[in-house]
């Protein structure tokens, strides 16, 4: 049994890294009083904070420049000779992993960002450690996030080390998304390992971002109203909306008699971040203003002067009110000014009422640009507070939205919700929201206050049953010593919705349906249909496969070559264990997440 005496956590957002850490005490036993270590002296950063870019320089072999604020300091400082060595800079590429089409294909969210990978074919799929159907897009981004986490934990470990702590003294959590698929939580799983953390059950958790983001809500001072009851009261009922650079992850909760949380609604996300508001600027309104031609001669020659321009936008979207009345300006880089020409700037000029030296955002535009994240961020907070009205007995009491994340520190993000759905529940946002997520994830850590899940879909394996005349089809039937079998069954471990504590597993027996069978595949399927058939039914999808030796147990009839199969949805991800009933211990398995899920 692992013993932790040091409790860590990274956030890997899309924007920005960073992580935290905590001992094992007496006095960090309270969730109030706990002390909690973070980084915050990163090379070449602007000021003091807890997280560094989420930025990678690596040059034409794809080894490692320089990482975060200096990556970025290098590209903007030395970026023409960086460029002419073949140098590539990556920023954002988080939520690159495992975008697809329904069709299939890597979706294309806007414009190719600085340092993009054009690797999206998908003809040549591989197996990882955790997944198969993998694309060279997702193996390019999960090596990617590999370098970028080695990087940080690396930080962490020299601050923790030189604390008197060894690494084997360390439990570890890192967030993901809620909108993230099992598949690409599988990725996250190969990008943990390959960054060098420990791979023993127990030694590396995930959490789901608003999960974490809860925690520290929790123990920030956060409440209903001046003197309302804290959200760690009994009772409570709240919703997080981590609002971060790629996603707008939402949860929602209700404390137990203990305090401890039981999750009420269904874990709802969506690429509606910031980032998207940042890509929007770059692919349509600079664009625009400096024409096809001249915007493609300044990513080719000058990308620095262009990341100038979008980090005046990132400053200057924090101030964007719901009730914006004045204009707001992006100054126009020396480099890129040269590049305009006496032409290009008479254009601009004649399309921005006289102004030559800078973009002009008009309120308009700046309204058109937060339509491209805040609306539907509205409808998901729309519907989960719909759910929680619908399961709610008391009245009396408060629903509460708590905002988390830097996209939460918006005034035009807050001034919306709070127009829409002040009257339905409390809005509150609590101390430090940027770090809400890294804070909570430590909390989590430490000692995880959720004591139940709501499971996402209706999940479970393909089995052989009992053939039902005039129901089941004739295409499934299969002849065996025991009979007519269905072989397209749905065996159903848990339905969508339904309240899983954390700590349950799900036990099925199955046996082979052949004497000379010597492995069982069992492949595990996901839907949100509540009662299922078949797993050929439309909206069925396979999301795993399981291989399981029978060799062991060959010896034995075919109908004590029973296999126990384990499945527990409470944690952030699925698992999935099998034990032969014969000679006990667990079986050799194999679990794969598929990408087509």
């Amino acid at each position: 049994m692992f013993d932790p005496r040091v409790f860590a956590a990274v956030d890997m957002g899309t924007f920005a890294i960073g992580g935290g850490w905590t001992p094992a005490s007496p006095d960090n036993e309270s969730p109030e009083t706990r002390k909690i270590h973070f980084f915050n002296s990163w090379e070449s950063q602007p000021a003091p904070t807890v997280k560094n870019l989420s930025a990678l320089l690596l040059d034409a072999e794809d080894e490692m420049i320089a990482w975060g604020y200096e990556a970025r300091r290098m590209w903007l400082t030395q970026g023409m000779a960086l460029r002419t060595a073949g140098a590539r800079y990556y920023h954002g590429f988080k939520m690159d992993l495992g975008t697809r089409e329904e069709n299939g294909s890597v979706e294309k969210t806007g414009e190719p960002k600085e340092g993009s990978d054009p690797a999206d074919d998908t003809s040549a799929l591989e197996r990882t450690d955790h997944a198969c159907g993998v694309n060279a897009r997702d193996l390019r981004t999960a090596s990617l996030l590999t370098m970028l986490l080695r990087q940080v934990v690396q930080t962490m470990l020299q601050q923790i080390t030189a604390s008197g702590y060894d690494e084997d003294d360390i439990r570890w959590v890192l967030t993901a998304p809620a909108c993230f698929t099992d598949y690409q939580k599988a990725i996250y799983r190969d990008v943990i390992k390959n960054a060098g953390l420990p791979g023993e059950d127990g030694r590396v958790l995930l959490s789901l971002e608003p999960e974490a983001a809860a925690h520290h809500a929790r123990v920030s001072g956060a409440r209903h109203g001046n003197s309302g009851p804290a959200l760690m009261a009994p009772g409570a009922r709240f919703m997080v909306v981590d609002c971060g650079g790629g996603t707008i992850d939402i949860t929602a909760y209700q404390n137990d008699r203990d305090g401890k949380m039981i999750e009420i609604g269904r874990s709802l996300g969506d690429r509606l971040g910031s980032d998207f508001l940042n890509r929007r600027i770059e692919s349509d309104y600079l664009l625009d203003g400096f024409g096809k031609d001249v915007i493609e001669d300044i990513r080719e020659s000058c990308p620095d002067a262009l990341l100038h321009m979008i980090d005046q936008w990132e400053r200057a979207k924090v101030a964007v009110r719901l009730d914006q009345e004045d204009n707001l300006n992006l100054l126009i880089p020396t480099a890129i000014d040269r590049k305009m020409g006496a032409a290009g700037r008479r254009r601009l000029a004649r399309r921005q009422n006289k102004v030559d030296d800078a973009i002009v955002l008009t309120p308009a535009q700046l309204h058109a640009l937060f339509d491209t994240v805040v609306p539907g961020t509205l409808d998901l907070i729309e519907a989960q507070l719909n759910e929680m009205e619908a399961a709610q007995s008391d009245s009396d009491t408060p629903n509460v939205i708590v905002l988390a994340g830097g996209f939460s520190n918006s005034p035009y993000l807050q001034q919306a919700i709070r127009e829409r759905f002040a009257t339905r529940a409390t809005i509150v946002v609590p101390p430090n929201p940027d770090i809400a997520v890294l804070a909570g994830a430590v909390h989590f850590c430490y000692d995880p206050q959720t004591r139940a899940r709501r499971s996402r879909f209706t999940y479970g394996i393909n089995s052989a049953m009992t053939f039902d005349e005039g129901i089941d089809p004739e295409s499934s039937r299969m002849k065996t010593p025991e009979g007519d079998l269905c072989g397209d069954r749905f065996n159903v471990f848990t339905t969508a919705g339904q309240s899983v504590p954390t700590d349950a597993e799900v036990c099925h027996t199955l046996f082979p349906v052949y004497d000379d069978q010597t492995k069982l595949l069992l492949r595990v399927f996901a839907t949100r249909d509540a009662d299922p058939r078949y797993v050929t039914d439309a909206g069925c999808d396979p999301l795993a496969e399981v291989t399981v030796d029978l060799s062991p147990v060959m010896r034995f009839d075919r109908n004590e070559r029973g296999v126990r199969t384990f499945m527990k949805f409470g944690e952030t991800e699925i698992k999935v264990r099998a034990e032969l009933e014969q000679g006990g211990g667990e079986a050799v398995t194999q679990v794969r997440f598929h990408s087509n899920y």
